[in-house]
């Protein structure tokens, strides 16, 4: 975790994630970032699933 803190290319987003989460309980956190991955994965599907429906042009 400290290389990607310190890396140039991890958005400061993540770095910001990563240092709270040092701070944590590490099951809480683990827990809390599956639950974060899927409903940032789900939102990515939807908007995804509807800008192809619009190309589509069934939206």
């Amino acid at each position: 975790m400290a290389q990607l803190i310190e890396s140039p290319v991890v958005s400061d987003w993540l770095k910001s994630a990563l240092k709270s989460a040092l701070d944590r309980d590490c099951v809480d956190a683990a827990n809390d970032a599956e639950i974060l991955a899927d409903l940032l994965g789900r939102r990515c599907n939807s908007l995804l699933m509807g800008a192809t429906q619009n190309l589509l042009g069934q939206g």
